[in-house]
């Protein structure tokens, strides 16, 4: 592992995330709030993504026993990010397309976000398993600070995408204008993936020693269900996720629907809740090296529950100021959880079965997501009906994020890296011996 190793990650990392920003920091926004498409219908679509990360254990456990093209991870981060790019770029099309077509535009919607999620799936899966290799050996902290600068170079990417995506559509918010936008977004994100996945992989990628022991999926997959740690670790992320992603679809429209916020102020909301992040990302390196990945993950999500109570609170008493000030302060609470957990995720791993336990994790966090996406906007058309009151719907599942990673803390007591690594290595002898029975 090497400066020039973190600096191409990350490159990749904010490649295929930039694809994310225009969808859920715009396009959920106008799709909701000025197009008037049910919130559930967005959510299904936004978290497509989620739905279908089962294919990141998949291929994580595929590329980590075949090469494609000599390389184990390389090829399915390009494959994979050009995909995300190209399919951002053209869910705008689709999107307004349904305007005036609506059968026909949703199918496409729903042909391009897929592209895009898969695209997002395999790339996450191949470019976290190649962080875990590649800092397996490396000295203390090499992982920790991996992890760090690849967040913080992403958070500070969405930063500058959202302000520039806001100033765009200042000037210009027409759909040729929001076209424009999101092609440049479409640019950045692919020479982002270009650049990074060139030459990342060892020269001797194909040839090294390939240690996964349950060369089956399906035995792989009984393997990682044996283990009690694991389970409970992925019952963790997906509280932790839904807690503190839940809101990714509704808050712009949140703003928009209660404080009257027009959509380039709502877009900037990604850019505030960024600058919080960034904060905490470069600080908490500093704080995990200190007091550990465990307590500052602790630390972050009590700050999330706090920001949540105040967004619902700053809606309830229409104060704008307040508002941005609880999304700034979830940044915060967001930043110290992901330094601290994206880090322990990666010690969560066997050496033998890398993709397969990243590819776990991964799914946990999309399921997470897709969970809290398409629940969260369920929930909302659902109060929005029976009440008449469209604040009610967002303000009910802040307080669901709440009470999630309230159980997240409690869960997060009873999980050790070194007990899940010694259960790794038994579940798969284990499961491997009555295979062959």
């Amino acid at each position: 592992m090497n400066v020039r190793n973190i600096v191409q990650l990350s490159l990749v990392h904010v490649g295929v995330s930039l694809t994310v920003v225009p969808i859920t920091g715009t396009l959920n926004r106008i799709m909701i709030a000025d197009m008037g498409i049910p919130a559930v219908l967005v959510g299904v679509l936004v978290a497509l993504p989620y739905l279908l990360s089962p294919l990141q254990v998949f291929v994580g456990n595929w590329a980590d026993r075949r090469p494609l093209w000599g390389m184990h991870r390389s090829p399915w981060i390009l494959i994979g990010g050009l995909m995300a790019a190209f399919g951002s770029y053209l869910a705008a099309h689709t999107v307004f397309y349904m305007d005036a077509h609506f059968a026909l535009g949703l199918i496409a919607s729903f042909a391009v976000f897929t592209m895009w999620g898969v695209g997002v799936n395999v790339a996450s899966v191949s470019y976290l398993s190649l962080a875990s290799e590649l800092t397996e050996n490396s000295p203390k902290g090499w992982r920790t600070s991996t992890v760090g600068v690849m967040w913080t170079a992403m958070i500070l990417s969405t930063i500058v995408a959202s302000i520039g995506l806001a100033r765009a559509l200042e000037v210009d918010a027409s759909i040729s204008g929001i076209y424009t936008a999101f092609g440049a977004i479409w640019l950045v994100a692919t020479v982002c993936v270009l650049v990074g996945a060139a030459g990342i992989e060892p020269a001797n990628a194909a040839a090294r020693n390939v240690r996964n022991t349950a060369d089956n999926p399906v035995v792989a997959l009984r393997a990682l269900a044996n283990n009690p740690t694991a389970k409970r670790f992925f019952v963790y992320l997906l509280l932790v996720l839904i807690g503190i992603r839940a809101q990714d679809v509704l808050l712009e429209p949140y703003a928009a629907d209660t404080l009257g916020l027009p959509v380039s102020a709502t877009t900037r909301l990604e850019a505030i809740w960024g600058i919080g992040v960034f904060i905490t990302l470069l600080g908490g390196l500093g704080l995990v090296y200190r007091f550990g990945k465990r307590a500052n993950a602790n630390i972050g999500a009590v700050v999330a529950i706090v920001a949540f109570a105040l967004i619902i609170i700053s809606g309830a008493i229409q104060h704008v100021t307040f508002f941005y000030a609880s999304v700034f302060l979830l940044g915060l609470g967001s930043g110290l959880m992901t330094v601290s957990n994206l880090s322990f995720m990666l010690d969560m791993t066997a050496p033998q079965n890398v993709g397969l336990y990243i590819g776990a994790w991964g799914v946990a966090n999309f399921v997470a997501q897709s969970l809290g996406t398409i629940g969260g906007a369920l929930l909302r058309d659902i109060a929005y009906r029976l009440t008449g009151n469209v604040a009610l719907g967002y303000m009910v599942v802040f307080a669901l994020e709440i009470i999630g990673l309230i159980i997240a803390l409690l869960l997060f007591r009873t999980i050790s890296v070194e007990v899940f690594r010694r259960d790794a290595q038994l579940d798969v002898a284990d499961v491997l011996t009555l295979a062959g029975d």
